[in-house]
């Protein structure tokens, strides 16, 4: 037997966590962006009928929403699939896994400033970003 079968190279479970994290959060994103993509015209039309709704006692304005066109929904979409694409490779110990999965991460911080002029600097998406790039560095040393 060579020394690949005898120890195989386990995953580590920060990894696994990491990229389950991951599965979960840009998948699901990925999904609302695939719908709103698909379905902002009949959502511009419901809101240009009322754009602000009352949630747990706060008004919500989306009025936002009526001037963003479509390609932000589309590219978002694409980033978050490439992002996804980099947490299945990390999954299967590849290394190119982590250079996808932040290349996407930086544009997907970028792409809705580019859209949406007066959204803020967005300091939460940022900081979850950046901790999850930094704990999937810790990991490089697992991926080939």
């Amino acid at each position: 037997m060579n020394e690949a079968t005898e120890n195989p190279v386990r995953r580590p479970e920060l990894l696994t966590v990491l990229c389950i994290l991951t599965f979960i959060g840009s998948g699901m994103s990925l999904l609302s962006n695939m719908l709103f993509f698909a379905a902002i015209n009949p959502i511009k039309q419901a809101l240009e009928k009322k754009s602000t709704f009352l949630f747990m006692g706060t008004e919500l304005n989306f009025d936002f929403l009526l001037d963003l066109s479509p390609m932000f929904f589309l590219f978002q979409a694409i980033l978050l699939s490439v992002s996804l694409l980099g947490a299945i490779q990390m999954w299967n110990l590849r290394k190119t896994g982590f250079h996808l999965y932040t290349f996407s991460q930086i544009l997907l911080l970028i792409i809705p400033k580019l859209f949406i002029s007066t959204l803020p600097f967005p300091f939460l998406e940022m900081l979850i970003s950046s901790v999850f790039v930094y704990l999937y560095s810790r990991n490089l040393a697992y991926l080939k």
